[in-house]
Parts: structure tokens; sequence; C-alpha cells
């Protein structure tokens, strides 16, 4: 089964003792699990003061890697997004950008980010929220992190009139509040945690509206991946899952 995780990261996490990965070692940990392929972003650019210098380290070190697809961060609280959505947005391999707004400190209905949307309508580019990179009770205890609300994000795919977005990061529990009203959202299957995970969420929501996600390194690649293993669901459903329902939401290669 091919399968295509949403929520991979390369570089360094300063608060867990995690792996460290480059792009050739990410690319072999996720292999021996049977991932194929993935969308990776720099972990580095998290807690930087601004994203450049990791999006182009992972433009560059995914260059020999062609399982990994590139995904740059993009910061709409600085000056120069603009200037950093356009070096993104150069490179033929990128179809998404990831934003990250409780690490960035901007509001996703604000206007700022009304304009990154528009710009990458213009350019063809996809949106994926970082909602959480881990559980906030785990967050470093001197910083104040909080995710993405459910309310901010429903407000705003309200004010972006269903345009397709992905949402890495959401609770069960949030999945289940969002998308059966919001037909554009996907969810990547990272936080989202239950005995029978994937079944219990397609109870209530469109298989086409789940992806895959691990959260490696942070998160324990196998037991993400035993949620989309173990499910007691029908093959077509499983590998929409794992694979088919990503590749749709990027959409074709650009040129």
């Amino acid at each position: 089964m091919n399968t295509f995780d949403a929520n991979s990261w390369i570089g360094r996490w300063p608060f867990a003792f995690v792996a460290e990965h480059t792009a050739q070692s990410l690319r072999e940990e996720l292999r021996e699990h049977g991932i194929g392929q993935a969308l990776v972003s720099p972990l580095d650019a998290v807690f930087a003061p601004e994203p450049g210098p990791a999006n182009r380290a992972l433009l560059h070190a995914t260059r020999a890697t062609p399982q990994l697809e590139p995904v740059p961060i993009i910061n709409p609280a600085l000056a120069n997004w603009r200037e950093e959505l356009d070096a993104a947005a150069a490179d033929e391999r990128v179809r998404a950008v990831r934003v990250l707004p409780s690490y960035h400190n901007f509001r996703l209905t604000g206007a700022a980010m009304a304009a990154v949307g528009a710009a990458l309508v213009e350019r063809k580019l996809r949106l994926i929220v970082q909602v959480r990179l881990i559980d906030e009770r785990h967050e470093f205890h001197a910083l104040n992190l909080k995710p993405v609300a459910v309310a901010s994000l429903a407000a705003f795919l309200t004010k972006t009139k269903g345009a397709p977005l992905l949402a890495c990061g959401l609770l069960r529990s949030e999945v289940l509040e969002l998308a059966p009203r919001f037909s554009g959202l996907h969810a990547d299957t990272t936080f989202a945690e239950w005995h029978d995970t994937l079944p219990h969420l397609l109870a209530k929501v469109p298989v086409e509206q789940l992806v895959f996600g691990s959260g490696t390194p942070i998160l324990i690649t196998a037991a993400s991946l035993a949620k989309l293993a173990t499910a007691k669901v029908a093959a077509r459903v499983r590998a929409k899952v794992a694979a088919r329902n990503l590749e749709k939401f990027l959409g074709r290669r650009r040129a």
C-alpha cells in the first residue's frame, strides 16, 4: 500500500531527545515503516527569527530525496513573507506551504493571512495550517503556547468560503467538530486518537477529508502508522486515507 505522510519534519526539536533528522535519515526512517512519500517541513524554522534560512536549507537538502516533498514555512507576521513565498513558489517541487499561527504569533483571521491566502491562489499553492506540533501539555514549561483554537479555524474556513485547506494536528474531537461543517477541510490523523481511530472518525467524517500524518520525528512513526494499518476498514478506504486523498488535495505538480 502506498503511504503518503502529510506531517513530517527534518531538523532539531530543542525540547526533547528526538532524532535530529536530515533529509536522508528521515527518508530511511519512513521507508523502514513502509511510508514511501512525505511532505516535509523544517523544524529549524519554528523558533527562528524568520524561516528563510531553514526553508532554503530544506529545498537544498531534499533535492537528493525525491520521496520527500518540501513544504516551506511562511510567517505572515513578518514583512518579508512575500519574498519568502516567491522563493518557495520558484521551486517546481513545492505544492504547498505551511503556517504556524501559535508559534509565529499571528491570527488566521487577520489581514496578513488573507493576503497570504490570495497569494497562494495566484501561485496555485495549497495551504497547510499546523494546529499543534506536540501535545500542549508537554510544551516546555517556559513557553505559553496554545494550539490554534477550533473557533479561529472555523472562522477562517468560513471567511475563505470552503477553499481547500489541510489542518495538521487536530485532536479527534476537533476533527469531529470541524470536518462535517466544512467540506474543504482536510485533517490529518497525527493527533486523532481513539481505540479504533479511523472507523470512529468515519462514522461522522467523509473519508475524502482524512489524510495520514505521522508527526515524525516528534511522535513515534510506528504508533502513527498503526492507526492506519490496523484499522478495520475496507482496503479502498485505507488507500484513500493512506495516500490518494493527500495527492488529490495537492493537485497536479506545477509545470
